[in-house]
């Protein structure tokens, strides 16, 4: 899990690591970039190699604007949301159409089914299956990973956003259903069930849960806490679940807050989580922090986590801005001169952090309209042209890998994505095509006398830059 080894030299770089955000529902909110399609495929070892577009199935079709989110972003990818209501899939069908969505396709399934029968299944399997929910009648999660699985291949990635059973909704429902007759009529459960809270709210009265439940209106408090059919998962039920099914744990999303090392546990009790098999260190991550929603990633049995960065290939290594990266910069204008003075980034659902003078940062202005992979040589020559030492912007790389701000799609991913470039512009077919980081000038353009003034940086090209060496040449007759 990268972002729990972030490297800490003898002066940090950034004034972050970028923190998890708390385990609560809002963070787990379904994030277009957060489920970019090659982000995914990313996070397992094994690469895709078929030579067509990457095929996602959505199972369930509810969240029709985050799905057409999706696939705005995602042109070339084409997706493939089923659901077992029909009017959930006109809805999301009429929704696409209105948007003028072409790469998104609809279908009515019988999620008990047989899938790799009911679905219409591409050549090698869907490449990304995204779950949001535990489909209502199924009788457990095992029996979904099990029809999952059948539509996989080797290089698959499955991304399940699962509520928790230790969720406050969850606990506070449970603890409500306990002390009561259920076959009582609603309004003397509901009687009975804000009595119960309001002495829970004076016996624990540290505990938000209870104030929570307290506040609501008598609506809500039913439809959240007395009338909830949503299934609920806990961990151990996760890691069993993916044993009987034969598939594999590649990573949580919010891989930060599930770092045990974060607790605020004594040295005796770290020790003992140190020596506990990884599923037993998440129980107890899951026992402290209580999350609402667990949402992971995993493979088919095949495929392991992708190995960690290897600091000695940087050069050699392919990279992309990670897509729910969001950067802010602020600029002042004056008289034929634009300053840069301020970076900062965030990632969706997470506070924004101003990144101070560094090479990461000068990292981050090169890459702030970087839409195209680029190789770690590239990068550090950004670095060092500015003044860093070839030490530094290497553990600059490394701390903005090791943070997620940038990841390692597979090679098969770039290739495939240069040789689209080169037939839709019409460039010559090499293997040193190069799409180099472009640094603004802090003070982007002074004019000769008697030229007019440029008050805007140049717009960078959006076709490959020269190879490295065309541009060491170029700057040598500079």
């Amino acid at each position: 899990m990268e972002a729990q080894n972030i490297p800490s030299g003898p002066s940090a770089l950034l004034p972050f690591p970028l923190p998890g955000a708390p385990m609560n529902a809002t963070q787990n909110h379904i994030q277009p970039g957060r489920l970019d399609a090659r982000l995914l495929l990313s996070f397992g070892q094994n690469s895709r190699s078929i030579p067509r577009s990457i095929q996602v199935l959505v199972v369930g079709a509810r969240t029709s604007a985050e799905l057409i989110a999706q696939a705005e972003l995602q042109r070339d990818v084409l997706f493939h949301a089923v659901d077992s209501h029909a009017s959930v899939i006109s809805e999301a069908r009429g929704k696409a159409r209105e948007r003028g969505i072409e790469n998104m396709e609809f279908e009515v399934l019988d999620l008990h089914s047989a899938w790799s029968e009911a679905i219409d299944v591409p050549y090698g399997g869907f490449d990304v299956i995204q779950i949001a929910a535990l489909p209502q009648g199924l009788e457990n999660l095992t029996a979904l990973l099990t029809r999952v699985k059948s539509v996989m291949n080797a290089h698959s990635v499955v991304t399940l956003d699962l509520p928790a059973a230790k969720q406050h909704n969850q606990m506070v429902a449970q603890a409500i259903a306990a002390n009561m007759d259920r076959n009582q009529p609603m309004a003397e459960r509901l009687e009975v069930a804000r009595a119960f809270v309001d002495r829970m709210v004076g016996e624990e009265p540290n505990s938000t849960d209870w104030r929570r439940a307290s506040l609501l209106s008598d609506i809500d408090f039913v439809d959240r806490y007395m009338q909830t059919e949503m299934h609920a998962v806990d961990v151990n039920e996760v890691f069993c679940a993916l044993n009987a099914a034969g598939m594999s744990f590649l990573r949580w999303h919010d891989s930060a807050a599930w770092n045990f090392e974060t607790l605020e546990l004594g040295r005796p009790e770290l020790e003992r989580v140190r020596s506990l098999p990884m599923s037993e260190q998440f129980r107890v991550v899951e026992a402290h922090r209580r999350p609402e929603m667990l949402s992971l990633v995993i493979g088919g049995s095949g495929n392991r986590p992708r190995e960690r960065f290897d600091l000695t290939k940087a050069g050699e290594t392919h990279f992309m801005v990670h897509p729910s990266l969001v950067f802010s910069v602020e600029t002042r204008n004056m008289w034929g001169v634009t300053e840069y003075d301020r970076l900062t980034v965030r990632r969706a659902g997470e506070d924004a952090v101003e990144v101070r003078p560094s090479p990461a940062q000068t990292a981050l202005f090169a890459l702030r309209d970087q839409r195209e992979p680029f190789s770690g040589l590239n990068l550090v020559e950004v670095m060092t042209a500015e003044g860093a030492s070839l030490e530094e912007a290497l553990l600059a790389l490394h701390q903005l890998v090791g943070m997620e701000l940038l990841y390692r799609p597979h090679d098969h991913d770039v290739a495939e994505f240069f040789s689209a470039m080169t037939k839709t512009q019409a460039l010559p077919e090499t293997s040193d095509v190069v799409v180099t980081p472009s640094l603004p000038q802090k003070n982007s353009f002074v004019p000769a006398q008697g030229e007019p003034a440029a008050p805007l940086p140049a717009k960078p090209e959006s076709h490959p830059a020269p190879s490295l060496s065309q541009k060491a040449n170029s700057r040598k007759n500079s």
